[in-house]
């Protein structure tokens, strides 16, 4: 493909691969949205910067809601993380400043641990598997959300997490040797990397460009378009075909503030989030693929997924991880129904 092409194509997702990454890392900060006022005005928070394919959702929300319920219900926007990551968002909430907002893992897994469970390492197989594992446990979470104090609007998807690292990583024996990031404070990707042999090195995100700069690390992980959004790319040299997980994210709004709603309105609120991240989620899915063909592009190889034996180890390090949380994020008994529902 032509450089001419492959720079369309980078422009065509940039606001997405910005999108992405702010959700799942919080690492863009910019001024709060304008907003207009109406009776209820749901005040909504999200790391994602303004102009993003995540915030044109949130703005097409809004003007939905401003049109069908004639300006009674509206969201005011806090993009660019301005009111904080999602713990400090999460804070708010708690006291009534915000009232709504969209959680990666490490956020709604402060407030309900057990959903962690559908960020297990090689859990899903496709997206059919993760859209039926979401379709069929959403009442159950929603129901535990609820006793938690937050109503579930809808999943968010982040997408398929990869490897990337500066040597091929074909079996889990290429991983000896390796310098590996995790994320501060996230057991399931800790878990996992303990389980492949490899004693990770814990950093905050905004850390990883400075370690990979100097040789601290050597193999990150990350959604592709958010590994464009970061550039970790210009530092490494391969990128594993095979997802080491996918990562789901979920708008969550205060119940106290969502049972103020009258019930139309509310009714209006659901429907309405439901089906644009539903129609953000095919979305993202396409543009993740593009970011995958830039990254190709950028020079980096895209090390074909592992095949017969050594699949089966990468696949058995799930079922390592899976057992050793069991009890301690989430109960047997969930982690069995995801299993059967997938």
């Amino acid at each position: 493909m032509s450089g001419e092409v492959a720079g369309r194509m980078k422009n065509s997702v940039v606001s997405a691969v910005i999108s992405v990454i702010s959700l799942c890392l919080g690492l863009v900060f910019m001024k709060p949205a304008e907003a207009a006022d109406p009776r209820y005005a749901i005040k909504f928070a999200t790391v994602a910067p303004e102009g993003s394919t995540w915030v044109k959702s949130m703005r097409e929300i809004d003007r939905t809601l401003v049109q069908k319920s004639g300006g009674r219900l509206g969201l005011r926007i806090y993009a660019g993380g301005i009111a904080g990551d999602e713990l400090d968002v999460l804070k708010k909430i708690r006291i009534g400043q915000i009232h709504c907002a969209a959680f990666s893992g490490v956020g709604f897994g402060q407030i309900l641990p057990m959903v962690r469970v559908l960020d297990l390492p090689f859990l899903f197989s496709n997206d059919d598997q993760v859209d039926r594992v979401h379709t069929q446990l959403q009442p159950f979470f929603t129901e535990a959300f609820k006793e938690k104090g937050f109503e579930l609007l809808a999943w968010a998807e982040v997408g398929n997490v990869h490897l990337l690292s500066k040597k091929p990583i074909r079996t889990l024996q290429d991983l000896s040797g390796l310098k590996v990031w995790t994320w501060t404070g996230d057991p399931i990707a800790k878990e996992t990397f303990v389980a492949m042999g490899v004693n990770p090195i814990p950093l905050a995100v905004t850390d990883v460009t400075t370690a990979l700069n100097t040789g601290m690390i050597d193999t990150v992980y990350a959604p592709p378009l958010g590994a464009l959004a970061l550039q970790w790319q210009n530092y490494l040299s391969c990128m594993m075909a095979l997802p080491l997980t996918h990562a789901t994210g979920a708008i969550l709004i205060s119940s106290p503030f969502f049972n103020k709603l009258p019930e139309d309105l509310a009714h209006l609120l659901k429907e309405t989030v439901s089906r644009e991240m539903a129609a953000l989620t095919v979305l993202l899915r396409k543009q993740n693929r593009e970011a995958i063909d830039i990254i190709r592009q950028s020079g980096l190889t895209i090390v074909p997924a592992p095949e017969g034996k050594d699949l089966e180890a990468f696949q058995a390090i799930g079922a390592v991880v899976a057992q050793k949380l069991t009890g301690e994020i989430y109960p047997k008994e969930l982690l069995d129904r995801v299993y059967q529902t997938h």
